[in-house]
């Protein structure tokens, strides 16, 4: 088991081009990275919104295999909404996560359960300084 706290380290390099750059994550392929206004990189704030988006999806997973609740597909979308504060500049005022969740018929409110569970434990979304609204809905399939 891993001693806590657990670390996660990055690298950013800059290419030295319109603020654009590279992050590295140890032996993964490295990550473009650029501002919101270089369409052919990931900006910081599209990876803070997927942040929150695939932590909630890695905990609905997680807890539904503890669980003994077959998942058959999962699949979200997600949405930041930026706010201008003054001079103070922007800063996120809402993420919304919207999660479709399918499982077996009769196993929907399990399903709906263990988002709410999931979001409850989701440490990105706790660890950040805006509302993160979870939106799912939980679609059937008969057996």
């Amino acid at each position: 088991m891993n001693e806590i706290p657990l670390n996660y380290a990055t690298a950013y390099n800059w290419t030295g081009d319109d603020g654009k750059g590279e992050i590295r994550i140890g032996d993964l392929p490295v990550l473009p990275i650029g501002s919101p206004h270089n369409a052919d990189r990931y900006s910081p704030e599209h990876i803070l919104v997927v942040a929150a988006e695939a932590c909630l999806a890695n905990y609905v997973l997680l807890i539904s295999q503890m669980s003994g609740l077959e998942i058959k597909a999962y699949r979200s979308t997600a949405e930041g909404e930026l706010l201008k504060e003054g001079n103070a500049g922007y800063r996120f005022n809402r993420i919304v996560i919207r999660p479709v969740v399918t499982v077996e018929s009769g196993k929907e409110s399990a399903a709906e359960r263990i988002v709410q569970k999931a979001h409850d434990l989701c440490m990105v979304a706790r660890s950040l300084n805006c509302p993160v609204d979870v939106e799912s809905r939980i679609d059937a399939f008969e057996n």
